[in-house]
């Protein structure tokens, strides 16, 4: 057990609090309420800060978790620092694990000289920070106790670009519960929207500038131009869902691209696909690729940031295809797995299999226990 200066009292090792901005739609917040909910069917006492507002993912917390809003003002709410460190010092926590950008600062900044263990998450290649960005994680390094990064490209650039020292950075992948998706039974959702030989395609995430959407339209021309026989299915929503529709329109292929909006039956969905693909532009290491592959489709990802952490494969065989950031890219590669259609399906169990065996969600909460309670 731990002493700590800030309190003088004991702290139980197996209490955690997570701190993020807000539970709000996206990957790290929904792996982050999957990874608090396992933690409390293990045993541990877990508290949820969000700093700003609950947001939409809140919904899904265990009744074991214990969520706190701080309700942080736009911009530099100089009570913030404040505000927290009191909530910590009334927990008492072994850990503080914060995830993301405003969250990974706040909380170091209002932790200084407490005496309490900080971990921090960086879920991707943050290549948008500035000098001074970069600074203030130089500094505030000093006053982390680890920082996990969820794909060895996040941890590259973290330790090579931003500068961190080798010792302090770690790789823990992101997991998903394979065995929801592996049980996803899509037959007649291919039935619904593709016919007879078509090769459906299909993708899932917010239609928001990172993931490229618009490359993803391009292609489906591009396979339009070269005969392909397809239909792909885009499911989620997002502020680039107007700039996408008028693209669709634009390049004619209303009988060929569907948008589905938001889905409750992911699992089927990604099951029903002949392939999987990613026209990101950035990716830290992706929740859907894994599900994709768990649910027994194999994957095309463009080679953004951590994607090549999240296919299925070893270094002389691999179930998926990772290529450059190009609609020309991702259509020969999906025209180059129709020429061997016979093998989508086997490259798909192999996929399967592997992510069964390597992508599951325990093996990412094991290895953040051991990290909590032993570093």
């Amino acid at each position: 057990m731990a002493i700590h200066p800030m309190t003088n009292s004991v702290a139980n090792k197996k209490t955690v609090v997570f701190c993020i901005e807000a539970l709000s739609v996206g990957g790290a917040e929904q792996m982050l309420v999957a990874m608090a909910n396992q933690f409390a069917t293990d045993g541990w006492h877990v508290h949820m800060v969000c700093l700003t507002t609950a947001g939409e993912l809140a919904g899904g917390l265990d009744a074991a978790v214990t969520l706190h809003v701080l309700n942080k003002n736009p911009g530099a709410d100089i009570g913030l620092p404040r505000r927290l460190r009191r909530l910590i010092k009334t927990i008492n926590p072994y850990t503080v694990n914060s995830h993301l950008w405003t969250a990974n600062l706040w909380t170091r900044l209002s932790l200084v000289g407490s005496g309490y263990r900080v971990v921090v998450t960086e879920h991707s290649r943050d290549f948008w920070k500035s000098w001074y960005h970069r600074l203030i994680d130089q500094l505030l390094s000093r006053y982390t106790k680890k920082l996990v990064a969820v794909s060895n490209d996040t941890a590259d650039f973290y330790r090579n670009d931003i500068s961190i020292k080798q010792s302090l950075v770690t790789v823990i992948n992101n997991g998903v519960d394979t065995k929801r998706y592996a049980e996803g039974s899509g037959a007649h959702l291919k039935q619904e929207w593709a016919n007879d030989g078509q090769l459906l395609l299909g993708t899932v995430g917010r239609l928001v500038e990172a993931k490229n959407h618009p490359r993803l339209i391009e292609m489906a021309a591009l396979l339009k131009q070269r005969g392909v026989s397809f239909k792909l299915v885009i499911a989620g929503d997002g502020p680039g869902k107007a700039d996408v529709e008028a693209l669709i329109d634009s390049s004619e292929l209303s009988e060929h691209v569907l948008l589905l909006g938001q889905r409750m039956d992911i699992p089927d969905l990604l099951n029903a696909l002949d392939i999987f693909i990613l026209s990101s532009d950035r990716e830290g290491h992706p929740l859907t690729a894994l599900e994709a592959q768990a649910a027994g489709t194999p994957v095309v990802l463009t080679n953004a940031g951590g994607s090549a952490d999240a296919i299925a494969g070893t270094t002389d065989q691999w179930h998926g295809m990772l290529v450059e950031k190009s609609a020309q890219a991702l259509a020969d590669a999906v025209i180059t797995m129709q020429h061997e259609r016979a093998n989508i399906s086997l490259q798909g169990d192999q996929a399967q299999k592997y992510a069964l065996a390597h992508f599951d969600k325990r093996q990412m909460i094991d290895a953040y226990q051991q990290l909590f309670l032993n570093t």
